[in-house]
């Protein structure tokens, strides 16, 4: 841990953090915080696995349930274009989960979703269609604001300016 969603407010992006050992009740609440607060599941996203990260704790069948508790959110909102979800694994420890989360699902009919996995930052933030400058931000972070932060020290909860 921990999982983090960050928003850029000027781009209209989200950004999800994942570091550590997730565990699939850090995933839940996540999944949770956003049921609660479906606006957030409205933006583009790029979501972020962090060196050392890993989701050995999970199984595949569990990330799975997941899966369609996501759809379950999506189910509801109605999007005039497709949501654009770009992945970064940085971490060798997370590839196989990270490759279930995104192999042979149909998000575009399910969740209005694109879906793809990137190796560069500079390749996702092309894919999410920003300038330079602004893809330069989702490496860096810079202008991306808490929304939700879930660590060992602070149980789930929403960012103070959001909440």
């Amino acid at each position: 841990m921990p999982v983090v969603l960050r928003h850029h407010h000027k781009l209209e992006l989200n950004r999800v953090e994942y570091e550590g050992a997730i565990t699939v009740a850090e995933l839940r609440a996540l999944a949770d915080f956003q049921a609660a607060s479906p606006t957030w599941l409205t933006y583009d996203s790029l979501n972020l696995v962090l060196p050392g990260a890993n989701f050995d704790s999970i199984e595949l069948a569990k990330l799975d349930a997941l899966y369609d508790h996501y759809k379950k959110l999506f189910a509801p909102l109605n999007f005039v274009i497709l949501r654009r979800s770009a992945w970064i694994c940085q971490s060798p420890a997370a590839v196989a989960h990270v490759d279930h989360w995104l192999g042979g699902r149909d998000t575009k009919a399910g969740m209005s979703s694109d879906v793809r996995w990137f190796d560069t930052f500079a390749e996702a933030g092309e894919w999410l269609v920003l300038n330079p400058a602004a893809a330069a931000s989702l490496q860096s972070g810079e202008g991306f604001v808490d929304i939700f932060r879930l660590t060992a020290s602070a149980p789930a909860r929403p960012a103070e300016a959001h909440a």
